[in-house]
């Protein structure tokens, strides 16, 4: 039976100013094999983004079903120009639903 999962956060700036129109996309970052694009979202006014997912896009074959915990998540963050602006650091195990809460202090 296949999970749904969920990525939920805010991005802000070092002064707490929710940051909009930027692009936020998820990888389960894998050690012996290439990573998996998870999805992605835009944030919103307030800085709230959502990604949503499924088990299958991190679980490919049987073995991986037994072995495979939850996603090694990592998080970039991309400006309406596609440069890169921020890159979470990994975290591993990944839960149905993840909460994050970003501050891109280069602004």
């Amino acid at each position: 039976m296949s999970h749904s999962y969920l990525i939920a956060g805010t991005i802000t700036d070092k002064a707490s100013k929710p940051l909009s129109g930027l692009v936020v996309k998820a990888f389960d970052v894998d050690l012996l094999s290439e990573d998996d694009f998870l999805g992605q979202g835009e944030t919103a006014s307030d800085g709230s983004f959502t990604i949503l997912y499924r088990q299958e896009q991190f679980v490919k074959n049987v073995l991986e079903s037994f072995t495979e915990g939850g996603p090694d998540i990592v998080l970039t963050i991309y400006d309406r120009n596609g440069t890169l602006l921020h890159s979470t650091t990994r975290r591993s195990g990944g839960e149905r639903f993840e909460k994050y809460h970003i501050e891109i202090s280069d602004l």
